[in-house]
């Protein structure tokens, strides 16, 4: 499996669409694709839907983008804070109030499947929730701990600048590790990644045992 960033020559494909920047997301979800067998088919990254679309409100190109790129598979990224109670719930309120119509929702550890309809089309929603409770640097702080035995503090994850201070904390260990989130992961092997990174890891394991 692999993350493009164009479909020049791409057949099959999933489509990204992600409420969040995209860095580190993107480095991460193109590691872990190569984790995963089903080379044949692409998972095609767009980092900003519509412009200024964060959030649960980058899900506002569903009803977009299956007629724009013909597609109907598509993969949403969101971190953690930008979910009050129940993800579940809230994604699927915010779809039907789009007028997508609900058919079937599958769980998959905290992430989940939405099978859906807008329009005429009928869609395949994975939905990542990234942390999963804040944002995907506490999942980062898992991998530098089982990788580099160091712990990264996670206690000011919820202050209006924990997410700042944590990304430093990351950074100042990695650069005196002399390492990079990519080299982290990919010399992981597929079981610890699936602990570390459970949310993605369990969407690219459902898309693989479809293939």
């Amino acid at each position: 499996m692999r993350l493009v960033d164009n479909l020049r020559g791409i057949e099959s494909y999933y489509l990204v669409i992600s409420g969040n920047g995209t860095f580190p997301e993107n480095v991460i979800l193109k590691n872990l694709c190569r984790k995963y067998n089903g080379h044949g088919n692409a998972i095609f990254y767009i980092s900003t839907p519509l412009k200024k679309q964060t959030g649960l409100n980058a899900l506002n190109a569903i009803p977009l983008y299956p007629k724009k790129f013909q597609i109907n598979s598509i993969i949403f990224i969101v971190d953690g804070e930008h979910i009050k109670e129940n993800a579940r719930i809230e994604i699927m309120k915010y779809l039907e109030s789009k007028g997508i119509g609900i058919t079937e929702i599958i769980p998959l550890q905290r992430a989940f499947l939405i099978k859906c309809k807008s329009g005429s089309y009928d869609i395949i929603l994975f939905c990542i929730i990234l942390g999963p409770e804040v944002f995907i640097e506490e999942e980062i702080a898992k991998l530098i701990e089982l990788k580099l035995d160091v712990k990264i503090d996670l206690s000011r994850k919820r202050e209006p600048n924990g997410r700042k201070t944590i990304k430093n904390q990351i950074k100042q260990v990695l650069r005196e590790k002399g390492k990079t989130i990519e080299e982290l992961v990919n010399s992981t092997g597929k079981i610890k990644l699936e602990q570390t990174f459970p949310n993605i890891c369990a969407v690219l394991k459902k898309i693989e045992e479809e293939q």
